[in-house]
């Protein structure tokens, strides 16, 4: 595993332990509850440079009809559809990514998507980008 992975798979654990210890403050009777049930699980092998790096985390709520226009990231993303679906256009292709499926990224890579359904469709995004890289650049047509 390269040193870049590492960090990326570090950070990662770090955030998951620390969020479950704060859940066990917060609750000790939580602690007996039983464990969640895995539904979907997504990864994708990644090669970074030496260097500082910011994992940002957003959640995006799409009305129907809303979505980003052809756009690029400066680093890797991971889009996990928690309800609804989403149309994501790249590269001459469309597909339809519906709740529980998930997406990546590649930085540079220039794609739209759009909530092409009738209801609000809910993402999480996760981006891994170089610290003082673009986050999202729109691409002007």
């Amino acid at each position: 595993m390269k040193t870049g992975q590492r960090m990326f798979f570090i950070t990662l654990m770090t955030l998951l332990l620390a969020s479950v210890s704060l859940a066990q403050e917060k609750g000790g009777a939580a602690a007996a509850l039983p464990a969640p049930t895995t539904v979907q699980q997504s990864k994708f092998p990644i090669t970074l440079q030496s260097g500082e790096y910011e994992l940002i985390g957003i959640i995006f709520d799409f009305a129907p009809g809303a979505g980003v226009p052809k756009h690029k990231h400066g680093g890797q993303v991971l889009v996990l559809v928690l309800s609804g679906e989403m149309t994501v256009r790249e590269k001459g292709t469309e597909r339809v990514v519906k709740a529980g499926e998930s997406w990546t990224e590649e930085p540079g890579n220039e794609h739209s998507v759009i909530n092409a359904g009738t209801v609000t469709a809910r993402v999480a995004a996760s981006m891994l980008i170089p610290k003082g890289g673009a986050v999202t650049t729109i691409i002007k047509q």
